[in-house]
């Protein structure tokens, strides 16, 4: 019986193929049959989080985006949306805009509130949308307003309950 000379490098190739098929993969599977995400076989590096890290509340643009009345945030009424923004600056002013009018007010940040001084600003008739939003922003932007940063949202409590919600442009 005559032999074909290549059957045994075409099962040598075969065994070859079969034996670094997996090898492309992407994934890898540990042990116990889980996978991990980085293909090497080690689970993913420690302290890798895909959340974006708090803006500073200091020097950031922060836009109104919500109004808190009665612990409900409600977005912003018709015509009034990106109007009203503020800003604390580094000096300790906090200002911008309250929808209508721009604002200046001096700020004390003790990390958790604003204490703030009396609230100056331009004095142009507003009415609607945005005349509400400046009249709710007055109310929490008087004495110590409290406040927390989460990502790129920031949330303001006034001293008697009111807030607003703002994004960080």
């Amino acid at each position: 019986m005559r032999r074909h000379p290549s059957t045994p490098t075409t099962a040598l190739l075969l065994l070859a193929l079969l034996a670094t098929a997996g090898c492309g993969s992407e994934k890898a599977s540990n042990q116990d049959g889980r996978t991990d995400k980085n293909g090497d076989g080690q689970p993913p590096a420690a302290g890798v989080t895909t959340e974006p890290s708090p803006e500073p509340l200091t020097g950031t643009v922060w836009t109104v985006t919500g109004l808190t009345a009665a612990n409900v945030t409600e977005d912003l009424p018709a015509g009034a949306e990106k109007a009203a923004h503020f800003t604390l600056g580094a000096d300790g002013t906090l200002s911008g805009s309250l929808g209508c009018n721009r604002f200046t007010a001096r700020a004390q940040d003790t990390g958790s509130a604003l204490t703030l001084g009396p609230v100056a600003g331009t004095k142009m008739l507003c009415d609607g949308g945005k005349g509400a939003v400046e009249q709710h922003l007055l109310k929490v932007l008087a004495g110590k307003v409290g406040y927390a940063v989460d990502g790129r949202t920031a949330v303001l409590t006034g001293p008697d309950g009111t807030g607003l919600r703002a994004t960080a442009d």
